[in-house]
């Protein structure tokens, strides 16, 4: 796994220290600042976020469902992984790791499992239905292979067992849907309520 880029490691300083109102702010500013980058080329990091959060917001009714999506992908901004620097899709460096350990400071595992697991999803889901795989998009077709590709009979058993697990794989339904050029969905502002009262 590659190093925190700078801008992550003086987020994350800044969040440990911040206020319950102030940690919600400064997560919002970086997903706003940093989410302009893309690594599907119709859709930027941001604009990807936001469509996974909206679509757990219309199919979930599940509060903590829709933070995990809306907060899914943000190791990928920690680790500065985006279309400009393309060899994300040569090698794992995983990103849902690196985004469940940030986001364990201050969310509770409800949240956080979803998003430590949305990666193992879909190598589950995979594994499990040979028109999923077909349906992704190249780039997440791309990192499949890079991240361990289909799984053993017994993997996938072992996977599907584990607490947390059918969150993880809406989660990953939500985020191969949410690549869509041009849907207008709500902006960051409509989940700040939702963010605050989920922190620890």
């Amino acid at each position: 796994m590659t190093a925190l880029a700078d801008h992550a490691m003086t987020w994350m300083k800044l969040m440990q220290t911040a206020s319950r109102q102030a940690r919600v702010d400064l997560l919002f500013d970086y997903l706003r600042s940093h989410g302009q980058s893309s690594y599907d080329p119709s859709v930027s990091q941001l604009e990807h976020a936001l469509q996974t959060a909206h679509l757990a917001q219309q199919e979930s009714q599940l509060p903590h469902l829709v933070v995990a999506s809306l907060l899914h992908d943000i190791g990928h901004l920690m680790l500065d992984e985006h279309d400009e620097r393309g060899d994300f899709l040569h090698q794992d460096w995983a990103h849902e790791a690196v985004a469940a350990r940030a986001l364990s400071e201050f969310f509770p595992s409800n949240v956080v499992t979803p998003v430590q697991r949305h990666v193992s999803a879909k190598r589950l889901l995979c594994s499990l239905d040979g028109a999923y795989y077909e349906g992704l998009s190249e780039a997440s077709k791309r990192s499949f292979a890079v991240q361990g590709g289909p799984l053993s009979r017994f993997e996938a058993e072992r996977l599907q067992a584990l607490e947390g697990m059918q969150d993880a794989m809406a989660l990953r339904r939500w985020d191969d849907r949410a690549k869509a050029k041009g849907f207008e969905v709500p902006g960051l502002e409509m989940y700040f309520d939702l963010a605050f009262v989920h922190l620890l």
